[in-house]
């Protein structure tokens, strides 16, 4: 009795927390689980016979549920994708203005960030509203472009009107004229410094004219959207304040920077239509690639101006500091390894399930000819 004393007195001295608790848990239920249907077989075929089933058992119950996690991606799971920063230029990337430091060959042929005055100059890229304004339809126009002045105010009225008169926010005389001036210059400088990836996103088709007519060249790049490009976008701007680039909080200055536009290069071919033809010829070109294409995206950012918050009013618009140089992040698609794990598992659990039916098969063999030589004996 004094091993089992020594033993309940070591379990009572474990804080019983969730890891533990859990990890015993398991245990007890592999114990419970599997050690019933082992006693029960070994009860009925003997030791050896009962524990070479019951281990078979184990290792084809492994293969299923892992490969069910390797089909579902659930379960043992690996690194995620992700992507990773691989360089930063400030300034126009495809230009070298600093020979200690030249930017990455890749960034070549990628435009200058620089915003046109006008269309039509293919060295820098041109503005979005005025590509709105020169080719986009009236509905385009009206809702990327124009300012309703009469609506804005009457949301203002409505909303004040609801107020009690004792609530500070409540406007009286010029303050309603005075916030829906601020208003409409708020919705004037959105319009303004609309992106190009933003316009493509909710007008491709005015991008791709723009690209047919030249005024759009970004060489072997792709212009992407701001909803396709957001985890790249995310994993950017956190590197951008983990840096040394200054976008740490601050009183004095702007910490802040504005995402400007975002381009892909490189990747697995995307399909050109939604064909039935086109979906399964790209399904079966994409799936016969025995290794995955480079894939690089570059998201461009610039600091933003400083504004002094108002207090009771929604913080101010961002706006592009133009005296700031333009950053391009250069990042690359890291795929991962999120379903290895349950793949090795899969592997591993199919090799030991095949060498014990291998053992059990030969068992079966060496009895048969036992049994058939007792036979030819009597």
């Amino acid at each position: 009795m004094g091993p089992v004393v020594s033993a309940a007195g070591a379990l009572g001295a474990i804080s019983f927390d969730n890891e533990i608790r859990g990890l015993l848990t398991v245990l007890l239920g592999c114990a419970v689980l599997m050690g019933s249907v082992w006693l029960i077989i070994s009860t009925n075929t003997g030791f050896r016979l009962g524990t070479l089933i019951a281990i078979s058992a184990i290792f084809g119950w492994t293969v299923m549920m892992a490969f069910l996690w390797a089909l579902y991606g659930i379960g043992l799971q690996g690194a995620r994708p992700t992507w990773e920063v691989q360089a930063i230029h400030i300034g126009n990337p495809s230009v070298s203005d600093n020979e200690a430091d030249p930017p990455p060959a890749i960034l070549d042929d990628l435009p200058n960030p620089v915003t046109c005055a006008a269309l039509g100059d293919g060295d820098c890229l041109p503005k979005a509203i005025e590509v709105v304004r020169e080719m986009g339809s009236s509905a385009q126009r009206a809702n990327l472009d124009s300012i309703d002045a009469s609506a804005i105010r009457a949301n203002v009225v409505t909303f004040n009107d609801a107020l009690a008169d004792g609530d500070p926010r409540k406007l009286v005389g010029a303050g309603i004229d005075d916030e829906v001036q601020r208003l409409v210059e708020e919705q004037r400088i959105r319009n303004e410094d609309l992106t190009l990836s933003e316009l493509k996103g909710v007008a491709p088709e005015l991008t791709e004219e723009a690209e047919r007519r030249g005024w759009l060249e970004t060489g072997d790049w792709n212009l992407e959207t701001t909803q396709a490009a957001g985890e790249a976008i995310t994993a950017a701007s956190d590197y951008l304040a983990q840096a040394d680039l200054g976008f740490r909080a601050t009183d004095e200055q702007s910490n802040s920077f504005v995402v400007l536009d975002a381009f892909q290069q490189g990747g697995k071919p995307e399909r050109l239509n939604n064909g039935v033809w086109e979906r399964v010829s790209n399904k079966i070109i994409t799936s016969a690639m025995p290794r995955h294409p480079a894939n690089y995206t570059v998201v461009q950012v610039q600091r933003s101006t400083y504004q002094d918050p108002v207090a009771g009013q929604a913080p101010p618009p961002v706006q592009v500091d133009p005296e700031e140089p333009v950053i391009s992040v250069l990042m690359e698609r890291n795929l991962g390894r999120f379903r290895l794990p349950s793949i090795l598992v899969t592997i591993g659990a199919g090799l030991l399930f095949l060498v014990s039916l291998l053992m059990l098969h030969t068992r079966d063999l060496e009895v048969r000819r036992r049994l058939e030589g007792e036979g030819a004996i009597s």
